[in-house]
């Protein structure tokens, strides 16, 4: 192609028609210039599709996560839900009828084998702050409900989570005081009459309801996100 030119233009030149040299050269030139234009087209559309991929792959990833998050968290909610209404009826049954032997079984109840709480799956938001794949992340509304979830909703949760387990185990300690674990029973019915076990109660109805509506919170804003996700990767 080149000697092809070549000839072209010496060809021109021997025939002294500089004028259609000239014309010649500039299209020559033009011709150059789309090729390059077209070339760094082509290699700017390569590294937009392999952004898009690697963000494909992120989302995919993420959308796993949070699905296992999600299943996790129904679970602990269910529980956690349980959890909190037979401590709001063994509250109101101590502040009305003072009945022993229900304010028994439901304090029974309520002392449960685990205090189950919420740990997120990190592995891809983790890896995605490290190699720029969220801060690349299009459109920005998604990247700012992601960032959102994990560092505002995610970190608040496992925050009372932890706050929840250590008060839990508190509690689990002073009930000595008021309950006999080996036999499953109130040590007297003095204790419906005891501020102590009274402030128990409370700190359990308490901090229950503060992690569940939390729960619930954050199980929202799952839901959220999945949905972002789900309508990016159809794109």
């Amino acid at each position: 192609m080149n000697r092809f030119f070549k000839n072209i233009r010496q060809t021109l030149l021997m025939e002294n028609k500089n004028s259609k040299y000239l014309k010649y050269a500039v299209g020559e030139i033009v011709l150059v210039v789309i090729g390059i234009l077209i070339a760094l087209a082509i290699n700017n559309w390569n590294e937009e599709r392999k952004i898009e991929l690697g963000q494909t792959q992120f989302l995919k990833s993420l959308k796993e996560d949070l699905s296992n998050d999600l299943i996790q968290l129904n679970k602990i909610i269910e529980y956690q839900t349980g959890k909190l209404k037979t401590v709001s009826t063994l509250q109101n049954e101590l502040q009305t009828t003072k009945n022993f032997e229900k304010i028994e079984t439901l304090f029974t109840q309520s002392q449960y084998a685990s205090n189950d709480t919420f740990f997120a799956n990190t592995g891809t938001y983790t890896t995605s702050i490290s190699s720029g794949a969220i801060a690349n992340l299009t459109p920005e509304s998604l990247k700012i409900a992601i960032t959102t979830l994990y560092e505002r909703f995610y970190y608040r949760l496992t925050y009372n989570g932890e706050v929840y387990d250590d008060r839990t185990n508190e509690v689990s300690f002073k009930r000595g005081e008021f309950y006999n674990k080996i036999d499953k029973k109130l040590v007297n019915p003095e204790v419906l009459n005891s501020s102590g076990f009274a402030n128990l109660i409370t700190v359990l109805l308490h901090d229950n309801n503060t992690y569940v509506d939390l729960a619930n919170q954050t199980q929202r804003e799952i839901l959220k996100v999945l949905e972002l996700i789900n309508r990016r990767l159809k794109e």
